[in-house]
């Protein structure tokens, strides 16, 4: 149905204002002012409140959401930094192929010669020398030997190959000792010491069996 259209002309709002309270917001028909009035301002007050009121929720929100953050990063550990990758050089090569564990030698070690710790004196440097001193050592393979010298310094011969025998001259007035050890503390087989003293009187005999370690001396 078609619009209802004002009369053409001699036509003017009834008294008492246009439009009437209540009225739907006026609508001005082609031809005809529009009539200001209160509806338009308490529209605009309308706006103005709800867009006031968004902006608020907008910054509530934004507040929350920042106090959260702020909370889980202090309760969160701090992150550790990884090191930095460093590029291997360009000239690096890997490790070659070969065998982890050396091998064994086929061939057994040299065996050394029995060196003393310093060149024993056989004889006294002043003076006679009526006794004669035999030290004596018996066994199988090597031992570790100790005695005193003519002018009672203490020798050591490491490695001795056994049978091994030395003999000395002294006045009566030096020391005499011998003592043999196995250089293998695992092994106890039998190890014999002798010690005898000749030239004044009758002969003095020490002779001692161990089976790590043996001692002959004259008190």
């Amino acid at each position: 149905m078609p619009a209802a259209q004002p009369p053409s002309a001699g036509w003017s709002p009834p008294a008492g204002g246009w439009p009437p309270p209540g009225y739907p917001p006026p609508y001005a028909y082609p031809g005809h002012p529009q009539i200001s009035g209160s509806p338009a301002t308490d529209s605009r007050r309308v706006v103005g409140i709800v867009i006031a009121v968004f902006a608020v929720l907008v910054l509530i929100i934004c507040g929350c959401l920042c106090a959260g953050g702020l909370l889980l990063n202090s309760a969160s550990p701090d992150p550790v930094a990884d090191g930095p990758y460093v590029l291997p050089d360009d000239d690096w090569t890997g490790p070659t192929a070969g065998p982890l564990i050396p091998e064994r030698p086929t061939a057994p070690p040299p065996t050394r010669a029995p060196t003393p710790t310093k060149q024993p004196i056989t004889a006294p440097t002043s003076g006679p020398a009526p006794l004669t001193v035999v030290y004596e050592v018996t066994g199988s393979g090597t031992a570790d030997i100790a005695y005193f010298d003519a002018d009672s310094d203490l020798i050591h011969v490491d490695d001795a190959k056994l049978p091994w025998r030395t003999t000395i001259r002294t006045n009566g007035q030096s020391r005499v000792m011998v003592e043999a050890t196995w250089p293998d503390i695992d092994y106890h087989g039998p190890l014999d010491c002798t010690l005898t003293v000749t030239g004044v009187g009758k002969p003095v005999v020490d002779k001692t069996r161990g089976y790590w370690r043996t001692t002959c001396s004259v008190e």
